[in-house]
């Protein structure tokens, strides 16, 4: 008898650790940082495929730096028709959000997460990019691409695409802005700029994008019913239908609600 559980142990050893890599795997596909690597890529591979022109210059992950430390952008692209920022979001659910919104919400299984509103988020990329290489604001343009199996609870700003209205959304800029040699500078001078892809600089931008995100913690107000975390929703129903406002990250087992800004 002995024997034979100790053979059978052996066994479910040997499966746990046939398993477990595997079972590492799809834990890595699912993790946020994962999620967001691949519908980089997927961005990336779509502007190779359609920009790959003499005129055109692609940069991917580009960190640039700031006032007070340096932010990152998904993707740079210019061309003689302008230059487009783009932020990448890989999401799955009902997306809900407005431009002006602080936040913006995802809904997916029932529950509902709020996230930054990636139009601000870009602005700050935008900005900094024209400061840097003193170009003036009608020459940038802000995109922001999700890709996956995320859908919109309304109609979203003209610069919010899906992947495949992204190329068409910027090859309807027909305007030439640039000359091939102003481009090139452009792409020159971006070179110049930009933060060496080291590893002591990705560490340090992860730790200020941290610091960014624990100071917008501190200023969101706990559950008045259960001292929770709250995030952003929209009234369905009623006579505030439509507006925005704090509900707790608990519902429904708990009801808490505070008003938005």
């Amino acid at each position: 008898m002995a024997a034979a559980f100790l053979q059978f142990a052996v066994g479910l050893i040997k499966v746990f650790w046939l398993l477990l890599p595997a079972v590492l795997l799809v834990k890595l596909l699912r993790s946020r940082q994962c999620k967001g690597w691949l519908g980089e890529r997927r961005v990336r591979s779509a502007l190779r495929r359609q920009f790959s022109r003499s005129d055109c210059w692609l940069f991917n992950n580009l960190l640039l730096p700031t006032k007070d430390g340096s932010t990152q952008l998904d993707h740079l692209l210019i061309t003689p028709q302008g230059i487009f920022v783009i932020e990448t979001k890989n999401m799955q659910g009902l997306i809900s959000g407005g431009g002006q919104d602080r936040d913006w919400t995802q809904e997916i299984g029932g529950r509902t997460r709020s996230f930054q509103n990636p139009l601000r988020q870009n602005y700050k990329h935008t900005k900094t990019l024209r400061e840097l290489l003193g170009i003036p604001e009608q020459h940038v343009f802000s995109l922001v691409v999700f890709v996956g199996s995320s859908s919109f609870s309304a109609a979203m700003p003209d610069n919010v695409v899906d992947l495949d209205s992204l190329v068409a959304c910027i090859a309807s800029k027909k305007k030439r802005l640039f000359s091939a040699a102003q481009a090139a500078a452009l792409a020159k001078a971006v070179q110049t700029v930009r933060l060496q892809d080291s590893f002591s600089n990705r560490r340090r931008h992860v730790q200020h994008v941290q610091a960014i995100a624990a100071g917008r913690r501190k200023k969101l107000q706990p559950c008045p019913l259960c001292g929770g975390p709250m995030v952003l929703r929209e009234a369905k129903k009623g006579t505030t239908a439509g507006r925005s406002f704090w509900g707790c990250a608990a519902f429904p087992d708990c009801a808490g609600t505070r008003n938005a800004d």
